[in-house]
């Protein structure tokens, strides 16, 4: 054997460098599509402000209906909540500053760990935005802290952090963009990706995230029960219908002699 030339040597660096290149590259790549995909959404959520009349003609209605279908009254619920001290700090922080965090680093861990659920999940995540945006500019919302006549507090404005840096109708944000949450939505889009593609028990934990968020959001005034069960129709529908097209098949191949475990949610 030549003494230069180890077995696994030169050839196996320059495979691995091949591999981290275009490894990179397929990564830059889902981060420009992402983005874009957020981007559009959050451009989007800005371009459907400014109908205010529509926004508080909607809550009203809202308010009522909920009334009629015996949802529970959020302004009591966030009365009885405020009779407990010390907590009203921390949904604020949790209700600013967890959501994008916990889808991105969502996306990060599919794409890096569980690549074979990554284009189901990629097509997820943009179709439920593309919906969001959708019903932004056919239902603006005013949010519960912006009802006037049901005593709510806005939280957020009262002890921070707050999310909104400018009055309704200025700035970046769109504050009339109460419905769907995908506060809600992507929670859950986040504790099924968990569960389903994840090991070990403590992965179930992550069920509380969705339950977490749903109640912080209605607690600080943000958005009514019903832009959260929006939220969460929205996602199950679409990973329902993902679970439909052969292309987004997220499971890796078959060994033989060996069933595929069945979903709960449509795959």
């Amino acid at each position: 054997m030549n003494p230069m030339r180890r077995p696994g040597g030169t050839e196996a660096i320059l495979q691995r460098d091949l591999t981290g290149r275009r490894l990179a590259a397929a990564t830059a790549v889902q981060v420009l599509v992402m983005g874009a995909v957020i981007g559009a959404y959050e451009l989007g959520r800005h371009f459907a402000d400014g109908r205010p009349g529509d926004a508080f003609a909607h809550a009203r209605w809202l308010w009522d209906l909920e009334r009629t279908l015996h949802l529970p009254d959020e302004a009591a619920f966030q009365k009885w909540a405020l009779g407990w001290d010390g907590w009203v700090r921390a949904a604020n922080e949790y209700y600013v500053r967890v959501h994008f965090p916990a889808i991105l680093l969502f996306m990060a861990w599919m794409w890096f760990r569980h690549r074979e659920g990554w284009p189901r999940v990629r097509a997820v995540i943009a179709v439920t935005a593309a919906a969001a945006l959708a019903l932004h500019f056919a239902f603006p919302l005013a949010p519960p802290r912006m009802l006037p006549g049901h005593g709510f507090i806005d939280l957020m404005n009262e002890y921070g952090p707050s999310s909104y840096s400018s009055k309704p109708g200025e700035g970046m944000a769109n504050q009339f963009a109460a419905m769907p949450s995908l506060h809600v939505g992507w929670a859950l889009l986040v504790a099924w990706g968990a569960i389903r593609y994840g090991g070990g028990r403590l992965r179930y934990v992550l069920a509380l995230h969705p339950v977490l968020t749903f109640t912080i959001v209605v607690v600080t005034a943000n958005h009514y029960w019903t832009d959260g069960i929006v939220g969460c129709a929205i996602v199950v529908a679409t990973l329902w219908a993902s679970s439909r097209i052969p292309a987004l098949a997220d499971r890796p191949p078959e060994r033989t002699g060996v069933s595929p475990a069945r979903d709960s949610v449509g795959a």
